[in-house]
């Protein structure tokens, strides 16, 4: 384990920055399921949004995202955001592409 996944929680105890996440058992909150339509894909993001918004351990959390490239939202990103960011995944679920990137598809 890198000294990037430890923090300190209120005891002063070093603990896996993962234990104090507010996300914590919340899986299907940041973890679509199968074809979901876009529509509930936005309003389950926006749900999940709101707790990264005042999670203790959110840097970390999009940290280990980007690094790992892990699926799902993580740290207040999705796929698509870290893609935007410059960041790679696998195979990026929902990236759109952009208007530049389907003109030279022809």
């Amino acid at each position: 384990m890198s000294t990037a996944e430890l923090f300190r929680d209120d005891a002063g105890w070093t603990v896996d920055w993962r234990e104090l996440a507010l996300c914590k058992a919340q899986t299907s909150l940041f973890f679509g399921p199968k074809a979901e339509r876009p529509e509930a894909r936005a309003r389950r993001e926006a749900k999940a949004l709101r707790l990264c918004q005042v999670c203790p351990v959110r840097v970390p959390c999009q940290e280990f995202a980007r690094s790992n490239r892990e699926y799902g939202l993580w740290g207040g990103e999705n796929e698509e955001d870290r893609h935007h960011a410059g960041f790679t995944v696998t195979a990026a679920v929902g990236v759109r592409s952009t208007r530049r990137d389907a003109d030279t598809t022809r």
